[in-house]
């Protein structure tokens, strides 16, 4: 029951977070290719919000991803407003380590929130998704928005790249449903993209400069050809990086040489020098170690 090529032409198309970044160019795209799409997000850019205002086939429906009642919802008011469920959901919207949900600053008591938006969305949707299609038995696809960070590890960022982890390991799982129920799972694993995630204090805090980053509409292009091409089949991580360009290449489930460029970077494991990017981390632990400075212990 493979998908094959799948046009979006006529199709319905549902996209959290397209109300901003990437996924609003996403949502540009698959509009111009004549999808109806509806958006779903919390709020819309002014960039979105002319989308909406000036095309006929984009819809904006207000959406907490973290609440499943809401989410369940977009399979609904398509049905009203387009007259049909949805053909491809697009598990885009995210948050990337914010101040009210963060590893290193651990300010919740009960969850971390970053996980219900970042994974737990993701995968709530995607069975909403699988249920709705196989109920009307149509082929469909669903794309859960994963990151080089989920191939990967960054200090900085530890909460974040678990959950991308969990989408890439959550579509790896997922390449046998195509064959069984005419149904693709595939992500797209980017490096880092210059979009509005990146705040000015998450650039100086990541040295944010020294990255080669992508643009988005690079991103949402990628994620054009990974819906509508039949190449792409279930369970493909794609990745794009910022090689003379924007490069793609599948990343295989085994043995694959490292992306260059567009990746947080790292610390030489040899190197007894703290990185700029990682002296926030240090100071977290330092405070929580009781010292007052490298190598000195509060008596």
């Amino acid at each position: 029951m493979q998908v094959g090529d799948l046009p979006l032409k006529d199709k319905v198309v549902v996209v959290t977070g397209g109300g901003s970044g990437i996924n609003a160019k996403f949502v540009k795209r698959a509009a111009g290719l004549g999808a109806k799409v509806l958006v779903a997000d919390l709020a819309l850019t002014p960039e979105a919000q002319h989308y909406v205002d000036n095309e006929t086939n984009i819809m904006f429906q207000q959406t907490d991803v973290s609440k499943w009642d809401q989410l369940q919802r977009l399979v609904s008011v398509s049905r009203e407003h387009f007259g049909s469920t949805p053909d491809v959901y697009v598990a885009g919207a995210g948050v990337f380590e914010p101040t009210w949900s963060n590893f290193w600053h651990d300010p919740e008591d009960e969850s971390y929130a970053q996980v219900h938006i970042n994974l737990s969305h993701p995968i709530k949707l995607s069975r909403i998704a699988m249920r709705t299609l196989v109920s009307e038995n149509r082929k469909g696809v669903i794309l859960p928005f994963a990151s080089i960070g989920g191939i990967a590890g960054s200090y900085n960022c530890p909460l974040y790249i678990a959950c991308k982890h969990g989408i890439v390991g959550f579509v790896k799982s997922m390449k046998f449903l195509e064959k069984y129920e005419g149904i693709k799972v595939v992500t797209i694993c980017p490096g880092a993209v210059d979009t509005p995630l990146w705040s000015q204090e998450k650039r100086e805090r990541t040295e944010f400069h020294k990255i080669a980053a992508l643009d988005a509409d690079d991103v949402a292009e990628a994620m054009i050809d990974l819906v509508q091409d039949g190449k792409y089949v279930g369970g493909t991580l794609l990745e794009i990086m910022p090689n003379n360009g924007a490069k793609t290449r599948v990343i295989p489930e085994w043995n694959i040489d490292p992306p260059q460029g567009g990746s947080l970077t790292n610390a030489d494991p040899n190197s007894t020098e703290i990185p700029a990017a990682f002296r926030e981390m240090k100071s977290v632990m330092d405070r929580e170690r009781g010292t007052s400075g490298e190598g000195k212990t509060n008596a």
